[in-house]
């Protein structure tokens, strides 16, 4: 599927999968210290692809966020049940971080160059290492935990309190607020999130 395939639809809801995948994974990693790096790996991934040739090369294909499309049908359909009030709070949080961040040319400058090191300690250390989410979470630290209100993540003090966990926490925030920004520069508004929800949801159906 290239890019010439996709409907601004399909890639819309592909940047909102980014967005409440990453938010997952700092869900599941706040509350048990455990986190699959294939989600680590794609969310380095995204953050570092800042010209892609389409929206699936963002997340490495549709593998790398499938977890994400499943995510839109469970938070967006009927089924209240199956929601998850963090992750609903995570998701909005970072929608509006991203929208806050596109008006602030100087922090996008400030990203753009934390980033350009990161890539250059990724050919060194490989993608999957410490000093990387040390890196990507100190930049995270430096740019958008300045915008206000920032996210506060819920989960178990012991894991919270690790360096390790917290680097990888933000390195995963950041990367949902760079699916947040590709939400909004395709034209994604909260207007689209009320009224357009099945439409959404039945693209990410289709798209997982």
């Amino acid at each position: 599927m290239t890019n010439e395939q996709l409907s601004n639809l399909e890639q819309r809801t592909l940047a909102l999968a980014g967005i409440f995948q990453n938010c997952h994974q700092v869900q599941q990693l706040a509350n048990s210290g455990q986190i699959d790096r294939f989600y680590l790996n794609i969310a380095v991934k995204a953050i570092i692809n800042t010209e892609p040739d389409n929206a699936l090369e963002v997340f490495d294909g549709l593998l790398g966020i499938r977890e994400g499309l499943q995510l839109i049908v469970q938070q967006l359909s009927g089924d209240s049940k199956k929601r998850s009030a963090d992750l609903t709070r995570y998701s909005i949080s970072v929608l509006f971080l991203a929208g806050k961040l596109l008006k602030n040319p100087a922090m996008l400058n400030e990203l753009s160059q934390g980033i350009e090191k990161t890539r250059a300690q990724i050919e060194h250390f490989g993608i999957d290492h410490a000093n990387i989410y040390a890196s990507l979470g100190g930049l995270y630290t430096d740019t958008i935990s300045k915008l206000s209100p920032r996210i506060m993540v819920s989960g178990e003090p012991t894991v919270l309190n690790n360096t390790d966990n917290t680097n990888k926490i933000r390195t995963l925030l950041l990367s949902a607020i760079r699916s947040a920004v590709l939400w909004h520069q395709l034209g994604g508004s909260r207007w689209q999130l009320l009224f357009q929800r099945k439409k959404i949801v039945n693209t990410a159906r289709n798209l997982a």
